[in-house]
């Protein structure tokens, strides 16, 4: 394989990175704190994890700007099945869970 060829798979799939990929948090501030960092969440194409808790991607769809999920979950002892929903605006993610209202979080560097 060629360098060049290389470098255009390489930049194809950075360029095929999800929106919602990355280090999540509550605010601007809480991305550069250290006692925050467990409260962070961490999204891929696989898995959702903040703290000690940790959710599977076991089913999921894409409709617009909104990733629906069905995630096996577990924390504090318990594992369950739970619906969440990633939705961009902006800049922001919105992460709905399990019915709760939706929260508004800032993508951390």
């Amino acid at each position: 394989m060629t360098a060049a060829r290389a470098a255009a798979l390489a930049a194809a799939s950075a360029r095929a990175a999800e929106p919602f990929d990355g280090r999540w948090a509550a605010n601007a501030r809480a991305c550069a704190s250290e006692s925050a960092a467990a409260s962070l969440l961490r999204v891929n194409s696989l898995s959702l994890q903040w703290g000690d808790a940790a959710c599977l991607v076991r089913t999921s769809y894409r409709v617009r700007d909104a990733w629906h999920i069905g995630a096996r979950c577990w924390g504090e002892g318990a594992i369950s099945s739970v619906p969440i929903t990633l939705r961009m605006r902006g800049e922001h993610l919105l992460l709905a869970w399990a019915g709760a209202p939706a929260e508004e979080l800032w993508r951390c560097p």
